[in-house]
């Protein structure tokens, strides 16, 4: 979920791969042949550079970055080469649902729009702002193949059962995309404690109360016990419960709404009322209490804590590990290796005892990561033109693994990565100069290709470890006796994918969609004085039952029935697509 900012994102430390062409005066775009194991379905498009006017294109972006426009990378410059095609990449801050609202308002949306949630998308179905891709679809067999499970799902989410939007990230395999977002711990702190193996919520407490003890002050600062991004949108609202996702039964596949997901059963459940949700906000409530929470964690955004993990004075970090290893660069760079992070497991203390599989969230959908292709688009047809390309294995190939001799060479009919490519991995402006990261809007995949090798290649599970982590987080799994930082993850967890479940949402014009959003907010606004207020156990106890009392007055168990009609009635439909 990214929380569901999911942007958070899936592996956000994994760059989705885009291909590049080595720099000369005669650059061309490369045939087939640089594609293993498929068939080039797409030739040159009829609307090359020498045919077409340059058409630039705005898209609205949230990652900092210095590339302003597409055609300042490798990989622009090919795309503009072949289609004649810029994208100008716009900085945008703050709530992004709400600009997205009232660009909806004012009609003044982009050409191609990205959305981050199921509420916004029926928003933007719902006031006819989007392109139907029906008979793109029908004219396109390699993206109808690519997202042969993915269009039945994407319909259902559309009111009115057309296809309006693709999503980046699907589809995945699970060894490939192993999502588990948990805690980032301090290296040197475990180092000192003899390297335990931290697991539940009490070793947590135990552990950071011990390592702030130890470590009072870090490069003269106040050392900071635990850090978390409460002020960012999906912050409180989707990170402060997320502990229902550490143990059994319950995916993040229903986002950080109202309800949740109970992979197990297949139903919905009230997010406010479960039981590990409580157990979440008492573990912070804990950590608050003990002065371990950074009591900026309220007002803090990404940013801010970004710069205190950069600073090397955090001992831990909730939930948002996936750009841990490009803090552990800075780190090492400022001679600093021992204060790296690595991502370590928790788990409620009702999970610990139940000890049941870990459900870890495969997405066949992905709500929070969905592009379509709005009625302002002046040349739609040349956009649905690029979108077919990069569905070919051709483009498929190019776009996420590079050029064969660049950035990988065949060794018995498989893909292997070029030295070259593994530093891309770990040079954030280097990448972004060729344009890795940047064209997540055309569509990517967690999935292998034929030659057995992630399109993607830092994806692949023999080297993911080789090509992400620095020595030092490999040699702090080693010290805990872990063959690869994926293991414990692997022997407890098994896949859970989301299925219709990532699909449902209420209409939000409605009256249950208000109420919808009246109980969201109740809870996010509560959880914060759960975790400030109680001064013990029992003060939590007591103020929980009274929040509780006052949240069942909302009458919140109407959105859970509606939830749950909605994925009945979606599962009949799904059976007549299939």
């Amino acid at each position: 979920m990214k929380a569901n900012g999911r942007k958070l994102l899936m592996l956000g430390m994994i760059i989705i791969l885009v291909f590049v062409m080595a720099c000369s005066s005669s650059t061309k775009t490369p045939d087939s042949s640089a594609s293993p194991g498929g068939k080039d379905s797409t030739s040159t498009p009829t609307g090359s550079h020498s045919t077409k006017k340059e058409y630039t294109i705005k898209v609205l972006s949230q990652v900092k970055g210095q590339i302003k426009r597409s055609d300042e990378t490798k990989i622009g410059r090919i795309i503009k080469e072949k289609f004649n095609i810029v994208f100008e990449f716009v900085q945008t801050s703050g709530n992004y649902a709400d600009k997205l609202n009232l660009m909806l308002a004012g009609g003044d949306y982009p050409e191609i729009v990205s959305i981050k949630d199921n509420d916004t998308f029926d928003k933007y179905v719902r006031a006819g702002a989007l392109l139907d891709l029906e008979d793109f679809v029908k004219n396109t067999p390699d993206f109808a193949e690519r997202y042969s499970k993915q269009i039945p799902l994407w319909r259902l989410s559309a009111f009115d059962g057309k296809l309006y939007k693709w999503e980046a990230g699907v589809p995945v395999d699970f060894k490939n995309n192993v999502e588990v977002l948990d805690v980032g711990v301090r290296i040197d702190a475990l180092k000192q404690q003899g390297w335990p193996n931290l697991l539940s919520t009490d070793d947590y407490i135990k552990f950071l109360k011990k390592a702030l003890e130890d470590n009072p002050t870090t490069n003269g600062q106040k050392t900071l016990g635990m850090v978390v991004p409460f002020a960012e949108p999906w912050g409180m609202q989707g990170i402060g419960g997320i502990m229902y996702e550490k143990g059994g039964r319950y995916s993040t596949a229903a986002g950080n709404l109202g309800v949740i997901w109970n992979q197990v059963e297949g139903k919905y459940e009230d997010y406010m009322k479960n039981e590990y949700v409580k157990e979440s906000i008492e573990f912070f409530n804990k950590l608050y209490r003990e002065g371990i929470l950074d009591k900026d964690a309220f007002t803090d955004k990404g940013d801010q804590v970004s710069e205190k993990l950069n600073s090397g004075r955090v001992l831990s970090l909730w939930y948002v590990v996936s750009g841990i290893t490009e803090t552990n660069q800075g780190l090492i760079t400022a001679g600093q290796p021992e204060l790296q992070y690595i991502n370590m497991p928790v788990r409620s203390m009702k999970q610990m005892e139940r000890n049941e599989k870990r459900q870890i969230r495969v997405e066949d959908t992905r709500p929070f990561a969905i592009f379509a292709i709005t009625k302002n688009a002046k040349h739609p047809e040349r956009i649905e033109e690029l979108l077919a390309w990069a569905a070919s294995e051709e483009g498929r190939i190019l776009l996420q693994s590079g050029v064969e001799g660049d950035e990988y060479t065949i060794e018995n009919g498989k893909r292997v990565p070029t030295d070259a490519y593994k530093k891309l991995l770990h040079d954030a402006d280097a990448a972004r100069s060729i344009g890795f990261g940047l064209f997540t809007f055309l569509g990517d995949v967690y999935s292998n290709a034929p030659d057995g090798v992630p399109y993607s290649m830092s994806l692949d599970p023999m080297i993911q470890d080789e090509l992400i982590l620095t020595p030092g987080m490999k040699d702090a799994y080693t010290q805990l006796g872990w063959a690869n930082s994926k293991e414990y993850f692997l022997e407890t967890g098994e896949a859970a994918p989301t299925g219709i479940a990532g699909t449902i949402s209420i209409d939000t014009t409605s009256a249950l969609g208000a109420l919808h959003q009246k109980i969201v907010d109740f809870r996010t606004k509560n959880f914060a004085k759960l975790i400030i207020t109680p001064k013990s156990d029992e003060e939590f106890e007591q103020l929980y039952q009274s929040i509780i009392s006052e949240y069942e007055k909302l009458k919140p168990e109407t959105i859970v029935d509606e939830y749950n009609r909605l994925y009945k009635e979606k599962q009949a439909q799904l059976d007549q697509l299939k």
